[in-house]
């Protein structure tokens, strides 16, 4: 039962990543994000915000209060596939130390506290669906794809056309490497110690364990118990004392069943009855909160500062929907479920070039795609309202920037050649030409450039495009309408009418339309 459960469970993660752009999913696609009270917690307490997306980490709390560990056991994805691909006893002379997941779980809230989220680096649902979205997905992707041209030729003789030339967009992400190198590293130390991450590194686990000690439903052991020992190995939590097997250490039980089934005398049960000897072991000492504590502290503070100028550089662009910069930071829990969805694959995630608390958050490239306008899907699979849900019109008044012509580099301004391609690829007109020195120069008219990126995407010049979007004049609300926004600073993104309409009319420029 147990089994089927967690592949049950398993599944739906990977469907919902899956199809996590399909329109119609009956399931929200962020179900499993926003049902961990870490993601939830620690999101709401940086931001300072209670939203609804609370509610089903509430749920997952209330379970705990019930049945302990209960989610580790049955419905974590990341335990699961431990459980799939680990043994299943830990070899002699394993770690089984319990307390460092606490200490981490220490320094994360302190590090909330201080305005700093560093969940997304350590929660077991957000690191599995990083994972997902980076590695696995494109690789699947990369193999649908070599399926499709080993059939090619075969489909090409019988003229099945739409076979023939069939072909899936193959996403890549920047730095795919580091969460293929992390969740690799995961996998080989379960190898050694069965479950080591969830039984002595998860601060998800070291949560739901303090709601745990209080939970009703416990592991029962009758008096035909002989104190053999057969069930303190076998349990992937080390959740039984070695040497009183009839206690259990409540914060660590999962209800899983395993010792039940080695169990030679039939000795273990689960049930309600409160009289059940259990182990209270102090989970930190004093000190040990307060060093924790303090490192928390520390790394919020080390995680603002950059060797490099400390201000935002001006190529770093946001999805459309940001809430302004600092708010988004405290909220963004680096899962990368913006990014898997982003069909023009845009979406990329920052390294270390911008230091620790920018690890993982979504940057829009423009040089590799432009920003969809018809597309409004990173909004609607954001767990945390990092990215606000918006309607096609409101995305469309949500300005990503503005686009700027590096005259050194435009093959029209600095080798007087002829080149219309940012023109024609600008969706609002907001690229035109005037006459200046015998040829038509393009410029931007910055109030009809929300800074969709197709410019720059499509520029001829090599390397570096010679237009560029930055972050200037840009939108960002953590509430309101983006459309009044717009209005309210004269700015006009109505479509292209396919015309120059300003071009024989140079004196409706102003001068800072360059």
């Amino acid at each position: 039962m147990r089994r089927t459960l967690q592949i049950i469970f398993l599944i739906l993660f990977l469907a919902l990543i899956t199809l996590s752009a399909w329109p119609h999913l009956p399931v929200a696609p962020e179900l499993f994000l926003q049902a961990s009270p870490l993601i939830a917690g620690l999101s709401s307490l940086a931001a300072r915000t209670f939203t609804i997306f609370l509610l089903p980490a509430i749920v997952i709390l209330a379970t705990a209060l019930i049945a302990g560990r209960i989610f580790c056991a049955y419905t974590c994805p990341l335990g699961t596939l431990f459980d799939l691909c680990g043994r299943r006893q830990t070899r002699a002379g394993s770690i089984h130390t319990r307390v460092p997941k606490y200490l981490i779980l220490c320094a994360l809230l302190a590090a909330a506290a201080a305005g700093v989220n560093f969940t997304g680096l350590f929660d077991p649902l957000a690191l599995l669906y990083r994972s997902v979205a980076f590695v696995l997905y494109p690789l699947s992707i990369l193999g649908v794809n070599l399926g499709l041209d080993a059939l090619r030729p075969a489909a090409e003789h019988f003229r099945w056309l739409s076979l023939a030339y069939a072909y899936v967009a193959q996403p890549v992400f920047i730095g795919a490497w580091l969460s293929a190198l992390i969740i690799l590293c995961l996998f080989v130390l379960n190898r050694f110690a069965h479950r080591f991450w969830c039984r002595s590194l998860c601060p998800l686990g070291a949560l739901l364990g303090i709601f745990a000690r209080m939970s009703l439903v416990k592991r029962q052991v009758s008096s035909a118990c002989t104190s053999c020992g057969a069930c303190v190995e076998p349990c992937p939590l080390q959740a039984i004392p070695a040497d009183r097997p009839q206690e259990t250490i409540a914060s660590e039980c999962s209800l899983c069943g395993t010792c039940a089934k080695v169990c030679p005398q039939d000795a273990i049960s689960y049930g309600l009855q409160n009289r059940v000897p259990v182990s209270r072991q102090a989970l930190l000492s004093k000190r040990s909160f307060i060093a924790a504590a303090g490192l928390g502290l520390t790394a919020a503070g080390l995680a603002r500062l950059s060797p490099r100028e400390p201000l935002r550089p001006a190529g770093l662009l946001r999805p459309p929907g940001a809430v302004p910069e600092k708010e988004f930071l405290q909220r963004c829990v680096r899962c990368g479920a913006c990014m898997r969805v982003c069909p023009t694959n845009t979406l990329q995630p920052l390294l270390f070039e911008r230091g620790l608390e920018n690890l993982w958050t979504p940057r829009l490239v423009p040089r590799l795609a432009g920003c969809d306008q018809s597309c409004f899907l990173c909004g609607t699979v954001c767990p945390t309202d990092a990215l606000r849900e918006l309607t096609l019109e409101e995305k469309k008044h949500a300005k990503i920037g503005t686009a700027y012509i590096v005259k050194d580099r435009c093959l029209v301004w600095a080798q007087d050649r002829l080149c219309l391609i940012c023109d024609e690829q600008c969706p609002y007109n907001a690229i035109i030409f005037q006459w200046k020195d015998g040829f038509r120069r393009p410029v931007v008219i910055e109030h009809k450039c929300n800074g969709c990126g197709f410019c720059e995407e499509q520029c001829p010049v090599a390397g570096e495009s010679a237009i560029i979007v930055t972050y200037q004049g840009e939108i960002r609300l953590s509430q309101g309408s983006y459309i009044e926004a717009a209005r309210q600073q004269q700015l006009d993104f109505s479509t292209d009418p396919d015309d120059d309409e300003f071009f024989l009319q140079p004196e409706r420029f102003s001068p800072e339309d360059r």
